[in-house]
């Protein structure tokens, strides 16, 4: 499946309801409007295999906002 139909499913999934937990090397691209739904929908969101782009301090400041809601698999 393409990231791009994935990514539509993961944000499908949220806006009716589900809480997701996605591969977030496999989303880098789309994280962020994937975060957004997540907090619009106030879904639950379990990112695993973070990149190490994504755990810097201004990536993981962002996430601090809905930090209730993210679970970070390591």
């Amino acid at each position: 499946m393409s990231d791009n139909l994935t990514s539509s499913k993961v944000i499908e999934l949220m806006q009716i309801g589900f809480s997701v937990s996605i591969d977030a090397t496999e989303h880098e691209e789309e994280i962020e409007s994937i975060l957004e739904t997540a907090r619009m929908f106030n879904s639950t969101l379990v990112l695993r295999n973070m990149p190490e782009s994504l755990l810097d301090q201004k990536s993981l400041k962002k996430l601090k906002t809905h930090s209730h809601k993210i679970i970070i698999e390591t």
